[in-house]
Order: structure tokens, then sequence, then C-alpha cells
């Protein structure tokens, strides 16, 4: 067009080579769908070995083109394959909420699962939990997972709502070989579940049919037949139990490890222990069910403050638990956290003084029940407690073997 003679193919070719490389640029040789050989990297380059104007040189620049082309057609493919996928999930009504488990530190310092032989779904129209803790406790009757808190194939199906997710999740259970386990009130919904079970030939458990349907006799009422985290809210008025809660759970925030012992007197149990029985966790349990938890950790040549003695004793639990339970967990703790090894905190000579010490010291302060957490949860901790504080508020029930049995018995 400009009257300047150019060498056929110099310009077309770098134009070529331009686009093939910037297709290619960024993907170290491969396009999302598609692996380029070194053969084809080398077209991309211009053909090296081949003369300027040979047949092979022209031949190369041809399929170049070609190539680009190719690639181009493919690449655009892919991402609208990866949009397509996008716009799946996005007209999707939910994701399905599965509980993710977490490994239980053991004796031998590393993490360990319980893997059932057969997985476990559980289906809920509510968050789930009161039926995920009765499977726990359930599997607790079996060997292989006895001293193990959370199995990695219970998975866990919340706030369900509309029939096609039951039935997408049945379907699912019937190809991994799973029981499914449900708590859903609504009609439909059980009916849902029972409607794909048969279909997809999937064993079933319903846990709250029958419940419900004694206590409707029992207490001659009408159930209500609609999930807790479904009701109106506009109808519920927030009484006192819920201040309660919400004022008992901030207080045994704020005297969480010992912090704050002048407020002491203003809690309904105080527990002790040495570091890491569990205090916190158990404190935390309590408070959400309405009593103001304090907790003290007991440290070796460090004296209780004198408020412990002020306070009504009747209010002080204390905890002991297996001082080689203790060194695992005190162990796999500074293991997560990357310190080295601490003689004074994980050495098991040291930890059977510390036991030691606090004993002794609950010796001396026969009022205070003494609960033995190893390998016990929090709920049945909580419970220990819980019935204790009932027995002594209702002298006409108590039972003093139950009461006897925490101090009469041998603690390591």
């Amino acid at each position: 067009m400009d009257g300047v003679v150019r060498p056929r193919g110099s310009d077309s070719k770098r134009r070529n080579v331009s686009r093939c490389c910037q297709d290619q640029e960024g993907t170290n040789g491969r396009v999302e769908g598609m692996d380029v050989s070194e053969d084809q990297e080398e077209d991309c380059t211009g053909g090296r070995g081949a003369s300027d104007g040979s047949p092979e040189r022209t031949q190369a620049r041809f399929g170049n083109r070609t190539r680009s082309n190719k690639i181009k057609r493919l690449f655009m493919q892919r991402k609208a394959k990866i949009a397509a996928g996008r716009a799946t999930r996005l007209e999707a009504k939910k994701p399905v909420e599965v509980e993710e488990c977490t490994p239980m530190e053991v004796d031998n310092g590393k993490d360990q699962v319980c893997v059932l032989s057969k997985p476990i779904f559980v289906m809920s129209d509510c968050t789930g939990e009161s039926a995920a803790h009765t499977c726990r406790a359930a599997l607790g009757q079996f060997e292989v997972c006895r001293d193990l808190s959370c199995p990695t194939n219970l998975a866990i199906y919340r706030f369900l709502t509309e029939e096609k997710e039951v039935f997408e999740i049945v379907r699912q259970a019937a190809k991994e070989d799973a029981l499914i386990v449900y708590t859903l009130v609504e009609k439909r919904m059980k009916q849902a579940v029972e409607s794909a079970c048969k279909l997809y030939k999937v064993n079933s458990v319903d846990m709250w049919s029958n419940l419900l349907e004694e206590m409707e006799v029992h207490l001659e009422k009408r159930r209500i037949g609609v999930p807790l985290g479904r009701r109106n809210i506009g109808s519920r008025e927030l009484g006192p139990d819920y201040f309660k809660m919400i004022e008992a759970v901030e207080y045994t925030r704020k005297q969480d490890d010992g912090a704050l012992p002048e407020n002491w007197k203003d809690a309904d149990i105080l527990l002790l222990g040495v570091s890491r029985t569990g205090k916190t966790p158990l404190s935390i349990y309590l408070g959400q069910r309405g009593l103001k938890v304090a907790n003290l950790p007991l440290v070796p040549g460090v004296p209780v403050p004198k408020q412990l003695y002020e306070i009504d004793q009747e209010k002080i639990f204390a905890l002991l638990v297996d001082p080689h339970i203790l060194h695992s967990i005190r162990t796999n703790r500074l293991s997560n956290l990357g310190i080295k090894s601490n003689e004074s905190y994980d050495d098991l000579r040291k930890i059977r003084e510390e036991l030691s010490e606090a004993k002794n010291l609950y010796a001396q302060n026969p009022v205070w029940p003494v609960i033995d957490v190893t390998n016990t949860g929090v709920e049945e901790s909580a419970a220990r407690i819980m019935r204790i504080i009932s027995e002594r508020q209702d002298p006409e029930h108590t039972t003093p073997h139950m009461y006897r049995l925490f101090h009469s018995e041998e603690h390591y």
C-alpha cells in the first residue's frame, strides 16, 4: 500500500507469532482443557531451523495460524463452560451444608479420626444438632469409635426446605450406601424423605415422629408442625430466661482464666483445675444454660486468691484428669503452636506433681466435689455438676452416694 516492497511473510509472520504467543501467555505452554506440545510451542516461535521463504517455513506459518485459531476456540469453549457452571451454582437456592470434622488428639501425638465403614447422613429442617449429638452418642457404643468424638463421614444437611433437596441428598446417599437419619417436623418433608428412600432403596431412621406422637398423647396437645428456625419471631416475646442466659454468658466470658476474682461472689459455679482440663469450654457450656461460671487455673507454686475462700464453698467444683491424657493434650498443643517441648508444661513427671498438688488442695476442702473429666465430653461433665446442684437444692431427693462418690474415688 505504501509502495515499499517487503519480503513475503515477514510482517504476517510476526503478527501470527504474536497472536499465538499472546494466546498462550501465562499458561507455560498449557491452555485450559488442552495441552500444547513442544512442536506447537516451537511453531509459535516461528518454526526454528527453517529458512525464510522455504516450503517448510510457509507450512509452519499456515500451521501456526490454524493452531492459533484452534487454541482460541478451545479457550473460549472452556471459558463458556466455567461461566455456565457458575451460573448453575448461583441458580441454586442455597448450598447444602456439610459439617466438617476436626481430628481428635490422642496419646501417640498424631491426629486420629474415626472413619465409619459406611457414611451417615443427618437431615434436618433446623440446625441438625439434636440428631448429630444422638448419632455421636450412639456411635460411642461401637468399639471403633468409642474414644473418638467426630467421625469424618457423618454429614449434616441443615435447614432443608424443599422436597427436591431431599431427593438430591437421598440419591447421593444411595451412591455412597449411607444411612439417612432425619429430624423433620413438616409432613410434606417427612413424606419426601420416605418416598425418596423407598425409590432409591436407602435405609432411614425417623428420630422425631414416634416421640412427637407419644408426646401429643401424653400432653393431650397438638404439635405445631413448624420448624423452630421458621417460627414467626414477631409472635414470640423474649422472656426472662433468655436475658438470664445472655447475662450468664457475658459474665462467664469476663471471668475466664481466673480474671476479676472480686466478682466471684456473683458466680453460680466456680471451676478449679490445672491447665488444659477443659475449664473454659465447660464454663461456656454451663453459661449457655443460664449459670454464671468463673474458672481458676491452678498453677504450681502460685497460691490461690484469698477470694476463693470468701465465697460459698458449695459453688466450687474441682476438675481432675488422667496424667497420660493431660500429657498428650499438652504435647499436641505445643506442637500445634510450633513450640518446642517445655519441661515445666508437658513433662509427664511434672504433670504428675502438678496433679498431686491439686489433689492435696482438694483434699483440704472436702466440700468441693471432684469431677474426673478423663475421656468425658463437656455435656457429661456439665450434667454431673448440674445434678449435684439439683440434689443440694432438693434435699428430699438427694442421693448421698452420688455426692460421696467423688471424694471416695481413687484419682490416679
